[in-house]
């Protein structure tokens, strides 16, 4: 028995995908709304990758064309309408400029080194891609990965037990604000003021003990969090 259209759950990136197609479609605020969000994004990640800053954005401000369609090669099909929308954008456009970032380093250390064949007159395209590339390749190193999970440690263990307790709670477990007063026998607006100062400690603490750790990491807390959605099991 089909599912009553008006129990049906909401696209999880609707957002996202409204964004794309307005984007796609022309629409100048979009444009300009994803170039501003995405390009500074794309190259924060990749430096904080390692990625040399003139390296990354070169690289970020071809994907950036190419998702409007601008090839090397002249007008091409828009990178964006190849987003589904079952992943975030975000961690759709890290991947898609992580992974053309692998495909280049993999170019420069075969070139040179790459397959002859008797027919290669005849051939079309590019002989790197006879190559087999490495789909598992991690989007976080090892560690970037463990610096990442120690710090973001390191936040949740600077909380008070309580206030923890409440973060588990409520976001692990579900259990609303109006029930974790009564638990503790407090108003609802003290639970809410705990919730929120967490989430700006964790914030605070973790971008701290990165900086301490590397400071030449550019990584800011948005960034972290989108790392932690496209590639890391903390």
């Amino acid at each position: 028995m089909s599912q009553p259209s008006s129990e049906i759950k909401p696209l999880k990136h609707a957002e996202d995908l409204d964004l794309v197609d307005k984007a796609i479609a022309g629409d100048d605020d979009s444009v300009v709304a994803f170039q501003e969000e995405y390009q500074p994004m794309l190259e924060r990640v990749m430096m904080s990758r390692g990625v040399e800053r003139t390296q990354a954005q070169d690289l970020v401000a071809d994907i950036i064309a190419e998702c409007f369609g601008a090839g090397k090669k002249g007008q091409t099909r828009p990178l964006l309408e190849k987003f589904e929308g079952r992943s975030s954008l975000s961690t759709w456009m890290i991947r898609i400029t992580w992974n053309r970032w692998l495909d280049l380093k993999r170019r420069d250390k075969f070139r040179g080194e790459l397959p002859s064949y008797e027919d290669d007159d005849d051939r079309s395209g590019d002989r790197f891609d006879r190559v087999a590339g490495n789909d598992d390749e991690p989007l976080l190193d090892e560690d970037l990965s463990d610096l990442m999970g120690r710090a973001i440690k390191h936040a949740f263990d600077s909380l008070d037990p309580d206030v923890l307790l409440m973060l588990k709670l409520s976001y692990l477990h579900g259990i609303s604000q109006t029930l974790i007063a009564r638990m503790w026998r407090c108003d609802q607006t003290r639970v809410s003021r705990s919730l929120t100062s967490a989430r700006t400690q964790i914030a605070s603490e973790t971008m701290q003990f990165i900086q301490q750790q590397d400071a030449d990491l550019q990584i800011d807390w948005e960034d972290f969090q989108k790392l932690c959605a496209a590639g890391l099991d903390l």
